[in-house]
């Protein structure tokens, strides 16, 4: 008798494990569930970006246009005043290749600018601007632990450089400067056409979103 019930939880158990595995293979095999090798292009808008022209800018004081507290400074100061100071926050087009379900590659290209106008004192008029302007390019590798054809959710970093260009009173200086983007999560939902949300740290923005093409 004992030898009867033994069987039967075994062969219980067997068809437990046999029906589950063939459960996961069908689950894996639903369209939903599908990975296809692929382009992909997105366009993001991220807001205050951890790079050079935020952290310049981000706090927007007047800290002596000329002379930093010199006395020939203190006179080129007192003839102008600055406008209303402008971040566009850090806009961004990638190109991504899909190489596996778990796996991306990504060349980034990012934008961030600054600009304000300074007027002259006595006559109002406008006297000269002043603008940054920082472009970014990096390779971008993507970790995706969560893929079906509606949502994924990701991880990612990408290492590349900057050119930054400082034009101030008519003249014009360019920095090359080290680029990075640390993505904790992401999320991206839709099929062909979809959005895109991030959380991140560097020249993409602490927050982005934006949408995407999968071709």
């Amino acid at each position: 008798m004992k030898k009867r019930i033994s069987r039967i939880l075994i062969s219980a158990v067997f068809l437990m494990l046999a029906s589950g595995s063939i459960a996961d293979i069908s689950a894996r095999d639903r369209n939903e569930f599908r990975f296809w090798q692929g382009s992909e292009l997105r366009l993001i808008w991220g807001a205050v970006p951890f790079d050079a022209v935020t952290l310049n800018h981000g706090i927007d004081k007047d800290y002596g246009l000329y002379g930093y507290g010199t006395i020939a400074g203190g006179i080129a100061d007192s003839r102008y005043y600055g406008g209303d100071g402008y971040l566009s926050g850090a806009v961004g087009l990638t190109y991504t290749y899909r190489f596996r379900k778990w796996f991306e590659l990504s060349g980034v290209v990012t934008y961030s600018g600054y600009y304000r106008d300074y007027f002259d004192k006595y006559t109002g008029n406008l006297a000269f601007k002043s603008n940054d302007n920082q472009i970014s390019v990096m390779p971008y590798v993507r970790f995706v632990w969560v893929h079906t054809n509606l949502v994924r959710l990701y991880s990612g970093i990408g290492l590349g450089v900057s050119f930054l260009t400082e034009t101030w009173n008519h003249s014009t200086s360019m920095t090359l400067l080290p680029a990075f983007a640390l993505t904790p999560i992401g999320i991206t939902v839709g099929t062909y056409v979809y959005g895109i949300a991030e959380v991140s740290l560097g020249n993409t923005g602490t927050f982005s979103l934006g949408i995407g093409y999968k071709f």
